[in-house]
Formats: C-alpha cells, sequence, structure tokens
C-alpha cells in the first residue's frame, strides 16, 4: 500500500525499478550502527567499515574526533557527518562549546554538522522557536564557514526540527550558504499522517539538501530499533532514491541503524549487499518490470 501510495505522487514512474542512471552517491554508516554490539575502539569499526565496502563514517557530537579522523584516513574513509546537538531553549548551552577548537580538524573534508535540535518548552515544528534558533544556527554556520564545513539540521521525529519542512523554513530565515536541508526516511515515515507526499518533500527540500539517509523496518516509532536495509523494502529505496536523484542529488546516503543486537559484521554486510543491489537495479535501468500490489 505504501508504496502504491508512492508511485501514485511521482508522475512517469510507472515502476520503481524505472530507472536509467548511475546511484553513485557515497554511502556511510552511521555511528549508532556500532553503538550496541560493534567493536570498542574506533581504530575496528573504521577496519570493518573499509572492509565491508562504505565509503565513511559519522561522529557523535564531536566526541573523541582527532582520534576517528585518524583511523578513517588510515582506511581511506570520510567522516561524512557528525550528528551535533543543538539546544534552542533559554538558559542552555546550545552547543558544544569545543566546536571553535574542534573546527580546524575538519577543514576541507567536506563534512557536515546534522544537527539533532532539541527544546523542552515547545513542541515540535513550532516557529515560535526560529527567533531563538535562527541565530544559533547562524553562529554555527558562520564559525563552520572558512573550515569547508556545512550545517544542515536533522529531521527526528519528536523533536524541535520533526520534519523535512523544517528544515527548509530553517535555511530560508538561516540564508546562508553552507546551511542546508536534509531528509531522514525513518523519521519521515514515523510522521505517519503527518508527513508531507514523497513529490513535495523532493520539490522543497531537493534544491539545498546536502544529507539524507535510508533504513529498514516500517518507520513507526512503536518499533524496537531501526533495521539493517532489507531486500523486502527494495521498491521503497529505489523510488525514494529516484525522486531525490532525478531533482539533482548526488550528495552521502547514510545508513540510519539504531540498537541492534546483531554483530555489526553482520547486520552492515547485510545492508550493503542490499545497497549493492540497488546500485545495480539503477545501472540495470527498468531491465525488471515489477507491479505493485495492495
Amino acid at each position: 500500500m505504501f508504496l502504491c501510495g508512492l508511485l501514485a505522487i511521482l508522475p512517469g514512474l510507472s515502476s520503481a525499478a524505472d530507472v536509467s542512471k548511475a546511484l553513485d552517491n557515497p554511502f556511510f554508516a552511521f555511528k549508532n550502527s556500532m553503538e550496541t554490539a560493534g567493536p570498542a575502539s574506533v581504530e575496528d569499526q573504521a577496519a570493518l567499515l573499509a572492509d565491508i565496502g562504505f565509503d565513511g563514517f559519522d561522529n557523535r557530537d564531536l566526541n573523541g574526533l582527532e582520534e576517528e579522523l585518524k583511523a578513517l584516513d588510515r582506511h581511506g574513509l570520510k567522516l561524512y557527518t557528525v550528528y551535533f546537538s543543538v539546544r534552542i531553549d533559554e538558559g542552555e548551552t546550545p552547543f558544544n562549546p569545543r566546536l571553535p577548537e574542534l573546527l580546524p580538524l575538519l577543514k576541507d573534508r567536506g563534512t557536515i554538522l546534522w544537527c539533532n535540535t532539541t527544546s523542552k518548552t515547545l513542541k515540535p515544528s513550532d516557529a515560535a522557536g526560529d527567533a531563538r534558533a535562527v541565530p544559533i544556527f547562524r553562529q554555527i554556520a558562520d564559525m563552520a564557514a572558512p573550515f569547508g564545513v556545512r550545517v544542515a539540521p536533522y529531521p527526528h521525529i519528536g523533536m524541535w526540527v520533526e520534519s523535512p519542512e523544517d528544515t527548509v523554513r530553517l535555511a530560508d530565515k538561516v540564508d546562508r550558504p553552507n546551511f542546508g536541508t536534509s531528509f531522514n526516511l525513518f523519521h519521515w515515515r514515523a510522521l505517519g499522517d503527518r508527513k508531507r507526499p514523497l513529490e513535495e518533500v523532493v520539490r522543497t527540500v531537493g534544491p539545498r539538501m546536502m544529507v539524507m539517509s535510508i533504513n529498514g523496518n516500517d518507520g513507526t516509532i512503536t518499533v524496537p530499533g531501526i533495521s539493517p536495509l532489507q531486500e523486502g523494502q527494495m521498491e521503497e529505496y529505489i523510488t525514494v532514491l529516484k525522486a531525490f536523484h532525478d531533482a539533482g542529488y548526488t550528495g552521502p546516503v547514510g545508513l540510519q541503524c539504531y540498537g541492534i543486537p546483531t554483530n555489526p559484521n553482520v547486520h552492515l554486510r547485510q545492508s550493503m549487499a542490499v545497497w549493492k543491489k540497488l546500485r545495480e537495479r539503477f545501472v540495470g535501468g527498468g531491465t525488471q518490470q515489477t507491479h505493485a500490489k495492495e
């Protein structure tokens, strides 16, 4: 049913297999893919990611940044994102105060500060918080700009920045060339009836989108964890990736994993196998004809 709805809102897309261009986006793993059952050292984490074939990794709030960058460099990987906490309430420390001293480590690496943004007083998506949030984001973006670091809000269910549209509203108001939008498949789907149609999301988010992510399972907050990519969701992944691909998005695609008890050497290989099949389907360009079913 979900796939039928997506196909219906994408004009000219008769099948999710109807693709004609290569899927060349870099593919990286979220830090949380290693946080439940993975190796403790970042060196071993980087080695595992490189062995599986990922293009890069993620960081959480700049913790252990120097060590992580050295490990990634040794294994030929890139740090695509930092899951970066921003708090917009008065009286709160708005972000990691070490940001100015650590930004030089990220110079010209193409890293994105992906800002999960919270408020204890405002409801999700409440634009009343913009007056407080916009100056904070401008400060972060202006500090990051000399080092080639970009900034984007992270849409997360239940947080103040909750939807892809929130990232667009903020990008309009922050108005900095290194500040853009983003899309997270899990948290978009978790919006349920409140989520905007994919076609509309792509049209508004796509022009300034800096990063996106995909995941397994059905995207509801009642499902424990966020699973590896599932071959049974292949059509959905292709539909979403093709929509952004056709809008011109060529940036990184993150693998959203959370709370997975399986060894990452197993579950990350599962996701990589699905990713490789996705790439084959894009290159194949409609050689498979799939009909959605109710």
